[in-house]
């Protein structure tokens, strides 16, 4: 079998994935990563000696392809599970929103709303041709199925939460991938969700995989970004990186796709402007190091317009072993980049969320903070508009050898570890 020498740009999941798979079948990899960490949103941090997620994770029962990774790894004894407790906030209260029985007694519908609202989500399971709703945006298919106000109180708010001046143009298909997930990870009992996370944090995954790489004589190189990547007339490419010239037989590029005609000049006009067309947003995430926890939750979801964030994620109200040794919520936003809170320095940004985090805690005191920790992700959230399948960028570029795989390309799914895992095995096996 021909070896393959193989550049990949971007060291998240995916790229990582990738890597993984290709020295697995005997090929070279070299990993260039711009960031001074491998992992894109996945990276972690240490907090009091033990690893997290810069951007909260966890997987769901259905999550077929990272599961198998984690046990192709042998991390299968470090997966375990949880039942959450989520919640939604809206008009000023909390109120809980794991089971549904607690559709059932969420006041803030009436009783027809409600159980129009509990069919919406229950019908989304059985949607299989959803190519038939590329046409409509998520407030027309809410409202068709569930009224208007089921979508003025609720999903409305948190579309606007989530996109921003984007939320009018969001697919139907989007959320109605949403409501189909949150179904299948029910199982048999309807009534009890159960989520995925790793003992000591998914990076475990991502450590054990440059483990393999490396070992295998492959690389991962962080702090060098890649800043050209030339096709060569008798195949194969060129690769600049950190002002360094390497030839490789095939190009894998992970990283945002308007990026390509940076990289790749020769890239044609006709497949940049379909590519540029895919937007992304931004996301903020703070983490609270707190000295008790202040909820009884794990995830609050935010229905309310114009608030600093749309999640509120006490991270130690779902893994509960007090390895921490203190609570950690994250705080998190999706935003434009040219949005003013963005631009923001930290301090002022920590102080916007925790107004915001006083109104929707009560308990919550300055005093209880620790620490905090700004994080900011550049490409965090694909737009998924209406006929988003009329852009979606094919794996094979139109120069032979250079390969797209990105969150971008995560669909009908919305983009997560599960996805991304998958979207890193499919780039391996198409390279080969």
């Amino acid at each position: 079998m021909l070896k393959l020498k193989v550049c990949i740009v971007g060291g998240g999941i995916t790229g990582l994935t990738a890597g993984y798979e290709l020295v697995k079948k005997g090929h070279k990899v070299t990993i260039f990563e711009k960031e001074e960490n491998y992992g894109g949103l996945v990276d972690t941090c240490t907090i009091n000696g033990e690893k997290l997620e810069r951007c909260y994770h966890h997987i769901f029962t259905s999550d077929n392809e990272i599961i198998s990774l984690i046990h192709d790894l042998g991390l299968e004894n470090e997966l375990k599970w949880y039942e959450p407790s989520n919640s939604i906030y809206i008009n000023e209260l909390i109120h809980p929103f794991t089971t549904p029985v607690d559709l059932l007694k969420f006041k803030e519908l009436s009783l027809m709303d409600r159980v129009r609202m509990g069919l919406m989500v229950l019908r989304a399971g059985f949607i299989r041709n959803w190519q038939e709703m590329e046409h409509m945006t998520a407030k027309e298919w809410i409202i068709k199925n569930a009224g208007k106000t089921v979508y003025d109180k609720v999903w409305g708010p948190l579309l606007y939460s989530k996109f921003d001046i984007d939320a009018k143009d969001i697919s139907a298909v989007w959320i109605w991938n949403k409501f189909k997930l949150r179904g299948t990870t029910r199982g048999k009992n309807i009534g009890r969700e159960m989520l995925g996370y790793m003992d000591g944090s998914f990076g475990k995954v991502l450590d054990e995989m440059v483990i393999k790489i490396t070992e295998k004589g492959s690389s991962i190189k962080t702090n060098m970004p890649v800043s050209q990547i030339i096709p060569l007339e008798d195949g194969g490419f060129k690769v600049c990186a950190g002002g360094v010239v390497q030839k490789f037989d095939a190009v894998i590029v992970t990283v945002f796709p308007g990026m390509l005609y940076d990289l790749v000049p020769q890239i044609p006009a006709n497949y940049m402007e379909k590519v540029s067309k895919i937007k992304y947003k931004a996301n903020i995430c703070v983490i609270l190091e707190l000295s008790k926890r202040i909820s009884p939750w794990y995830w609050v979801t935010v229905a309310e317009e114009g608030f600093p964030f749309v999640l509120a994620i006490e991270h130690t109200n779902l893994i509960t072993d007090r390895r921490y040794k203190s609570s950690i919520m994250y705080l998190s936003r999706y935003i434009d980049t040219n949005n003013k809170l963005y631009e923001m320095p930290d301090d002022e940004i920590i102080s916007t969320f925790l107004t915001g985090a006083k109104k929707v805690f009560p308990d919550m005191d300055e005093s209880l903070i620790k620490k905090t920790y700004v994080n900011k992700f550049t490409y965090s959230q694909p737009v998924i508009s209406k006929r988003y399948s009329s852009v979606l960028p094919e794996f094979d570029t139109p120069i032979q050898g250079l390969y797209l795989s990105c969150m971008a390309q995560i669909y009908p799914e919305d983009r997560g570890l599960n996805y991304a895992v998958r979207m890193g095995k499919t780039i391996a096996d198409r390279v080969v």
